[in-house]
């Protein structure tokens, strides 16, 4: 049987996806360089909060799809209480943060329609994705972002067309492969509550209290 042009562009894939695997193994070779300290820019906090008893997420212990993660929660004087989540990868693309929507379904929680909306720190405004998972008769309210390679990400994923993925194989096939980071921060409150802004107070308060280069680390975003 004669080749067609489909078994040629067949094939063709095949090798971009092999040859993809070899180069993301090399780019997890520990040699790339240090990973973030996540856990010395999370237990920054900025003044009026906090900390009250965490966990630290150890990846390896729970075979977590991330090279890094960490968890602290934050209450300030009038009980409120924002919990921030960081997750981090040397491969953003087999390893990304989730789309927290997803993993808050698959945890049991009735969630929302995300959107995209935008917090306003200092002077410079931040997209974000926000949503409210619900378990239960309680409800938290969540935003995320992520950062792809330094760049900043607040795309929902129904909006991200397969053109702009397939421009992502050309990264791949010469290594060239982001880290990701993602940033979660949320608030709890009883269904019978309005909706809470203490994680929005809490990450305003956070990104401007940091140095300028742990901010940029964090959004993908410059100067606030």
């Amino acid at each position: 049987m004669r080749p067609t042009k489909y078994t040629f562009l067949a094939i063709v894939f095949g090798l971009m996806l092999i040859c993809s695997e070899i180069l993301v193994h090399i780019r997890q070779n520990p040699s790339k360089g240090a990973k973030p300290d996540l856990q010395s820019i999370i237990k920054q906090h900025p003044e009026g909060w906090q900390s009250v008893p965490g966990s630290t997420v150890d990846p390896s212990a729970q075979n977590a799809p991330y090279d890094l993660a960490a968890t602290q929660i934050y209450k300030r004087a009038d009980g409120k209480a924002a919990s921030i989540v960081m997750t981090w990868s040397f491969d953003g693309f087999h390893q990304a943060g989730h789309p927290q929507e997803v993993c808050y379904n698959a945890h049991g929680f009735h969630v929302s329609t995300p959107r995209n909306s935008s917090v306003m720190v200092g002077e410079q405004k931040l997209d974000v994705v926000t949503f409210e998972g619900r378990y239960g008769d309680m409800i938290e309210d969540v935003i995320y972002w992520r950062v792809n390679g330094g760049i900043h990400d607040a795309a929902l994923q129904k909006n991200i067309p397969m053109t702009q993925r397939f421009k992502e194989v050309p990264r791949i096939l010469i290594g060239d492969i982001p880290d990701n980071l993602m940033v979660r921060i949320s608030t709890w409150r009883r269904e019978s509550d309005p909706p809470s802004t203490a994680h929005i107070d809490y990450i305003k308060a956070y990104l401007q209290s940091v140095s300028p280069s742990t901010r940029l680390f964090l959004t993908g975003v410059g100067d606030y």
